[in-house]
């Protein structure tokens, strides 16, 4: 599967060429050490000629509050969601021909955003144009927004489900959308169709067609067949569950043509039976499980395209976001990890929007610690450590000449973490690190101040020890470049 690909590469004077060998297989993910010794150490060794998925990039949703970016944007903004961040994928939302809320249906804010995201960066993100629902003259209750009704869904005509009426919308939205400037590179039919949500958009779908509920197979057949009339057809991902738990991803992709998807798409909420979300507790390695099962589902590669802390009271969750991140990456084995959105209300998204102006949450950090110094292309590489507590993934850029390794302390005490580069010639470096707020014991509740976390803090170059030190709930990224012959 996807995870368990590894290149045999030759290493060259300075970079890692990335032009040679064969594949093959080797067991994925690697088995980390079972024991933890005493000492505040470790030793991390970078494999730069062992080669898994190549990624497609970071990313954030842009689905709601464009108001607060259009067309009065504070000062700077699009530089902090774009260049400081990294970001590579911007995922939007299909507004296209809103009815029950017309005004939602405003897609020039988004072509206006994607314009000065598009300058501020120097070049066009990568879009993604997902679906929270369908029209609401398309759906059984007649309204596009769902509040917990079991009618939430796809409308039938003379007892069939509209799924004829369904891929017309999609033609017709992705023409509007390229009308106006907008060509998504992928498209998701629907974004969590298992669900019905209780005060938000959307439409169910099953894996196959119930006499209650329409089926996601029998849909995306519909949509792809009608959008391969459109000249250059965007790629197709799905299908957008809700989550990896309990089957539910290996539900849907068994039922429906994999070979209509370039890549298969899953969210990561799950919350347990009491009700506490999982991210929080048992916490970020209680996915693993369900992460490696997902890496055997298709030989697809495999996007998460979205995920949020909830429940985080406006700032827990930064480390634990990328903690999950790093999880996906290497247990999973993504080629894309999406948060939710770019922008939200007070104590929400990547940049809460608030009144007295943008607040960067931890989780932005997270993100940018993976996104910043990557792009679209580069491709992951082995990773080895003596310590089970550090975490590290590395990346190499296609020419060889940038290493970029982030590297985690999940433990409870601060460890020095000595990089071994692999042979990487090294002629310049840069450490940038932050250390996350600490909440254990806290009083958390009305008039409670939290401790602010030590975010993006430049260390300077990597020093001749090689030694990274790393706080308890620690993150840094290590960037190595290189001279090319």
């Amino acid at each position: 599967m996807l995870a368990s690909y590894v290149y045999q590469l030759t290493p060259i004077l300075c970079g890692v060429s990335l032009l040679a060998g064969a594949c093959i297989r080797r067991p994925a993910p690697a088995a980390r050490p079972s024991s933890v010794t005493q000492t505040a150490s470790a030793l991390l060794k970078i494999l730069p000629s062992e080669c898994h998925q190549t990624l497609e990039g970071f990313g954030a949703s842009l689905a709601w509050y464009q108001d607060r970016l259009v067309p009065n944007p504070p000062h700077g903004i699009y530089q902090t969601l774009f260049p400081d961040l990294g970001l590579d994928i911007l995922r939007l939302r299909n507004r296209y021909q809103r009815i029950t809320k017309p005004e939602d249906g405003n897609i020039a804010q988004d072509v206006e955003i994607l314009q000065k995201a598009t300058q501020t960066l120097g070049h066009r993100p990568k879009i993604m144009l997902s679906a929270w629902s369908p029209p609401a003259f398309l759906k059984a209750n007649g309204k596009e927004d769902c509040t917990g009704e079991r009618d939430c869904t796809l409308a039938k005509e003379n007892g069939r489900f509209v799924y004829e009426k369904f891929a017309d919308f999609w033609r017709d939205s992705l023409v509007h959308y390229a009308s106006l400037g907008i060509l998504p590179d992928w498209v998701s039919i629907e974004n969590e169709p298992s669900f019905i949500p209780p005060s938000w958009e959307g439409c169910k779908f099953e894996a196959s067609e119930t006499s209650d509920y329409p089926g996601y197979d029998k849909a995306l057949a519909a949509v792809h067949a009608k959008l391969a009339s459109l000249p250059n057809p965007p790629k197709m991902l799905g299908p957008e569950v809700l989550g990896i738990h309990n089957g539910l991803l290996q539900r849907y992709v068994k039922a429906m043509n994999v070979d209509l998807v370039c890549g298969i798409a899953h969210h990561l909420y799950e919350k347990g039976s009491d009700n506490i979300w999982d991210w929080k507790d048992p916490g970020p390695d209680s996915f693993i499980d369900e992460m490696q099962a997902a890496a055997q589902v298709t030989d697809k590669p495999l996007f998460q395209t979205e995920f949020q802390t909830d429940d985080d009271h406006g700032y827990l969750g930064g480390f634990e976001t990328a903690w999950l991140i790093h999880n996906s990456l290497v247990e999973e084995g993504v080629v894309a990890f999406l948060y939710w959105d770019l922008i939200w209300g007070d104590g929400g998204g990547l940049v809460s929007m608030e009144r007295r102006g943008p607040h960067l949450r931890d989780q932005y950090y997270s993100l940018r610690h993976y996104a910043r110094y990557t792009d679209p292309g580069d491709v992951r590489v082995g990773t080895r450590c003596d310590r089970p507590e550090v975490r590290a993934s590395a990346f190499l850029s296609p020419k060889g000449d940038r290493l970029t390794v982030i590297v985690l302390n999940t433990g409870k005490l601060p460890v020095e973490v000595r990089v071994d580069s692999g042979g990487f010639g090294v002629t310049s470096s840069a450490v940038f690190r932050t250390v996350y707020l600490s909440v254990a014991g806290a009083a958390i509740g009305p008039g409670y101040s939290p401790p602010t976390s030590e975010t993006w803090t430049s260390l300077g170059e990597l020093p001749a020890s090689h030694i990274v030190s790393l706080p308890a709930r620690s993150i840094a990224t290590v960037v190595l470049q290189c001279r090319m012959p």
